[in-house]
């Protein structure tokens, strides 16, 4: 597999966690605006609602005074009235009336047979009832919903008063001017209204300029009904008068929200940028390169030899200061960023060190995993794709596999170990003795190797009871038949009890600290030459000019 193909990967997931953040902060600018329209909605429905129950209450009290104002002149002209004539006293009497209360149209005087004897228009206008008799405040004054002729046309209030004598007094009110010429409220362009009888008989109606082609359904409907007359005021708004009246408030709301949405998102993204600071520059440096592999010996502390390396990732800066691993390892590790880490080390160590390990195929170079490259089989196939085809061979590797940290599932892991091996790659035990594993990963992992953590290696000579763990792995490794390496050495005195307690294989800053690429080729080259068959006969190093000498 090509670095490009990994840098291709890494673009792809940064691009899928910024889509992801994208979208949470859309989703916490959005949620906001939301709620503030809803709440604005609200607010407007509601005070919208009180607006028009005040307009329809203003208007049924306002149609009530002009029933009220009727019914008083009734009163007055059936208390003076003396007979049924038509004589200029009625007249007179009658045209007070009218002036008194200017809602009547007519006022009619009948006789016992009810038929019109008087009336101030002269002709009596011919009616007709269309609700049954219903009772007023005044016992003796009965309330008609009527019409004109026989079309239906616009319908009035007939009060009627029967005197004892058999007379009748009725005076007309059209409905429509029960209505007011003007509304007060808010709502005011744009309504509809409606006299109603308490039976549900309409009796007028007054539509707005606007509502006649407002579009949509009523936002509600007030209705009010009358304590004194059996009549009832209806008040109704569509949704588009909720939002003509009210627009300016949606308008500078939603541009509070908006800047509110701004400050949200900013504040988001300036909580991602300080949360995720470390981790996007451990982003940066590996599209940057960085992440560079230094290489650790392994010596034959027996023979001297090179048996082969550690790699152990280094960040470079571009100042030139190079970070230890302590700095940035429990940061890749917490965000998963460690994979991409460890393809690069391997594409790394692969490119540089394939000249010198093809010429020498029994050097071996190990690469750290941690427990979460055993959560599934993609390590198997980075392995695979890496190495496919490369100078470096499989059979090469050493995959070490930590006991600090505690592998989720021995049984998977323990899968994708053999699958490991099958490629030709080394299982080694790192850290053995300080972890979580004990004993319990040597006999179910299958490794192939043991490594023992400097911790014991310290204690050589201060502590008997290291010294005795020292020499019961070694004796375990020798009876399970596998490698045994000791890590961190640091001085002769601890090369020496290594060698004679049967520990052939080491590393530590005794022999050499970890190197970068070109120092550690130079090493190879010195320690490992490579060697013409025929006696005789020099050849030059794969790198770097150093001619060894003639066998």
């Amino acid at each position: 597999m090509r670095v490009e193909f990994f840098e291709g990967t890494n673009v792809l997931r940064r691009q899928s966690n910024r889509w992801k953040f994208a979208l949470l902060a859309a989703a916490l600018a959005v949620t906001p605006l939301i709620g503030l329209n809803l709440l604005l909605w609200l607010n407007i429905t509601a005070n919208g609602r009180v607006d028009i129950e005040y307009a329809a209450e203003r208007m049924l009290g306002q149609a009530e005074a002009q029933l009220d104002t009727a019914m008083t002149q009734l009163v007055a002209v059936s208390m003076k009235l003396e007979d049924a004539s038509c004589s200029h006293d009625v007249m007179e009497l009658l045209g007070q009336a009218i002036v008194k209360a200017p809602t009547i149209s007519d006022i009619t005087v009948m006789n016992q047979a009810g038929t019109p004897v008087c009336s101030p228009s002269g002709n009596p206008r011919v009616i007709r009832a269309v609700s049954p008799a219903n009772d007023t405040a005044n016992k003796d004054v009965k309330f008609f919903l009527v019409d004109f002729g026989a079309d239906g046309g616009a319908r009035s209030i007939q009060f009627l008063w029967r005197l004892p004598d058999g007379w009748s007094v009725s005076f007309l009110i059209p409905g429509e001017r029960l209505l007011p010429a003007v509304v007060l409220g808010r709502l005011q362009a744009d309504f509809v209204a409606q006299v109603k009888l308490v039976d549900g008989s309409h009796v007028a109606a007054q539509l707005s300029r606007d509502t006649m082609s407002a579009e949509g359904i009523a936002a509600f409907e007030v209705r009010t009904v009358s304590s004194r007359y059996p009549v009832s005021m209806s008040v109704s708004v569509p949704s588009s008068a909720l939002w003509d009246s009210y627009r300016e408030l949606f308008l500078w709301g939603n541009a509070g929200g908006a800047v509110l949405a701004l400050l949200i998102i900013a504040g988001a993204f300036a909580v991602n940028r300080q949360m995720e600071g470390p981790a996007r520059q451990i982003e940066n440096s590996l599209r940057r390169g960085e992440f560079i592999p230094y290489y650790q010996p392994v010596m034959d502390i027996h023979t001297g030899k090179l048996l082969g390396c550690e790699v152990l990732v280094r960040r470079k800066r571009a100042d030139g200061s190079v970070d230890s691993p302590g700095s940035f390892i429990p940061l890749v590790e917490a965000t998963g960023q460690i994979f991409e880490i460890t393809r690069s080390m391997m594409v790394q160590a692969r490119d540089e060190l394939g000249p010198y390990y093809s010429a020498r195929p029994n050097l071996k170079v190990s690469f750290n995993l941690v427990a979460a490259h055993f959560d599934d089989e993609q390590i198997v196939s980075d392995l695979s794709e890496i190495f496919e085809g490369a100078q470096v061979k499989t059979n090469q590797i050493v995959l070490e596999v930590t006991e600090r940290q505690p592998l989720p599932n021995l049984a998977s892991a323990r899968v994708i170990i053999a699958k490991l091996q099958e490629l030709g790659a080394r299982i080694a035990l790192d850290d053995v003795g300080t972890g979580h594993g004990g004993m319990s990963y040597l006999l179910k992992l299958g490794v192939d190797q043991m490594k023992m953590d400097k911790l014991f290696v310290d204690a050589i000579g201060t502590d008997r009871y290291s010294t005795a763990i020292i020499d019961t792995l070694v004796k375990l490794a020798a009876d399970l038949n596998i490698e045994f390496v000791a890590e961190g050495v640091e001085t002769f005195e601890q090369v020496a009890y290594l060698r004679e307690h049967g520990v052939h294989a080491a590393q530590g800053y005794v022999f050499s600290p970890p190197l970068p690429g070109p120092l550690f080729l130079n090493l190879i080259a010195a320690l490992h030459p490579v060697r013409e068959t025929a006696p005789g006969r020099v050849k030059k190093a794969i790198r770097g000019g150093d001619v060894d000498a003639a066998a």
